[in-house]
């Protein structure tokens, strides 16, 4: 089994229930996950007692630190335009030498109907339903 790094937005009560989901899942098939927003540094909670710069270090490094702890990077892709600071763990991941994957169920697109091909040009296979990931071996 694999241990699987998954980024995303994580900024709505739905987008965090979604990968909270998606982590649950993975999880059932035995994979051990790192959920960015499970790790206690949720940036609305952290600038109530740091500083600006003191958050984006601490958000950077833990996440940084993960990336290179886990096998699998998996990207949440939903939205019109894929999270940004996703896309920056992206290319830490793929640049690690990480399996880098994407999860899409959303058909919009800011690019007539494609991905950023910086994006699609660093991931391996886009899933585009849960069944879909149950079925992959990583």
């Amino acid at each position: 089994m694999a241990k699987i790094y998954v980024a995303g937005p994580m900024f709505s009560q739905a987008e965090l229930q979604f990968n909270e989901m998606l982590a649950d899942h993975l999880e059932s098939l035995g994979h051990t996950v790192f959920l960015p927003q499970r790790s206690g540094f949720r940036m609305s909670e952290l600038l109530k007692t740091m500083t600006p710069a003191e958050v984006s270090r601490l958000i950077f490094t833990t996440d940084f630190d993960n990336i290179r702890a886990n096998d699998v990077f998996l990207y949440v892709l939903d939205g019109r335009v894929p999270d940004e600071g996703a896309a920056v763990a992206l290319g830490l991941a793929y640049a690690s030498g990480k399996a880098c994957y994407g999860f899409k169920t959303d058909i919009r697109t800011a690019t007539a109907g494609c991905n950023n091909p910086m994006i699609d040009g660093s991931i391996r296979h886009i899933f585009g339903s849960m069944d879909e990931l149950s079925h992959y071996a990583f």
